[in-house]
């Protein structure tokens, strides 16, 4: 029997700038709550924003992981666990003497860059999760850093930079290559999105196999894979689709409705 339903946002549940949350996602919330079913926001994205609003739409009483596992709070942003990243000042140094872009995660919703080192892409993606950044220097900073994202748009660079990183073994560097340059998120080695998942078991006083994820891309996996019931959308890394227990349709194609109707299903049959 599934009693808490943990969704991604991005390609599961938000089907983009141009079609937002589809209304069929919303109606099938309100039938899976109307059902007894509780809902918590499991993404990638920085605590706040757009993110945060989804969250008190979908569980306004319950807890949601953001920064992949690293920051857990309430509907209203209030921080409940974080996972500080650690090696941070040793992590800055470096990018300091490479001139290499970061952005900082808080625990408490705070978004931090150094003026001299902004992230180029970084104003489209404030538009796009509505976390705002501040441009502050490291050491002024009080609040909690769960998280810190490289730009790179040297991949020569990059590489001459990443051993140097990958030697601070407290640290996991998910990398994103693309023609234009590296991005690069830093987070404490073991956190991720299934840790997320057992920290939300833990609050609910409920088993692992009693939480479904539904997801679609690689910081996915390991939450879908862990999970009693893990779903895979229609347009999800055949990565995950190799290891989910259902595959839904495409999240343009109302995925997420279908997916939570097919739980629906499995709690009528249980």
């Amino acid at each position: 029997m599934i009693k808490l339903v943990a969704l991604d946002l991005d390609g599961t549940f938000y089907a983009g700038r141009t079609l937002g949350v589809p209304e069929s996602a919303w109606a099938a919330i309100e039938r899976g709550r109307e059902a007894g079913l509780r809902f918590a926001v499991c993404t990638g994205r920085p605590q706040g924003g757009v993110g945060l609003e989804y969250a008190r739409r979908l569980q306004p009483d319950g807890p949601h992981v953001f920064n992949d596992g690293a920051s857990i709070c309430d509907a209203w942003g209030r921080s409940l666990h974080a996972e500080p990243l650690p090696r941070l000042a040793e992590i800055i140094a470096i990018a300091r003497r490479h001139g290499l872009p970061f952005d900082l995660m808080g625990a408490d919703g705070g978004r931090y860059y150094e003026s001299d080192l902004m992230p180029p892409e970084l104003l489209t993606h404030i538009e796009i999760t509505g976390v705002e950044a501040r441009s502050a220097q490291f050491e002024e900073i009080r609040e909690t850093l769960v998280r810190l994202w490289f730009v790179v748009p040297d991949l020569s660079l990059w590489e001459t930079v990443k051993p140097d990183l990958a030697a601070l073994s407290e640290i996991d560097l998910a990398e994103y290559l693309s023609p234009r340059e590296v991005v690069t998120g830093v987070i404490r080695k073991g956190v991720s999105k299934a840790s997320g998942l057992r920290w939300l078991a833990e609050y609910y006083a409920i088993s692992m196999d009693e939480i479904a994820m539904i997801g679609d891309s690689h910081n996915d996996l390991e939450a879908i894979r862990d999970a009693g019931l893990g779903i895979a959308m229609g347009n999800a890394v055949d990565e995950i689709i190799a290891i989910a227990d259902h595959v839904t349709a495409h999240v343009r194609e109302h995925g997420f409705a279908q997916a939570i109707e097919h739980i629906l299903l499995l709690n009528e049959q249980a």
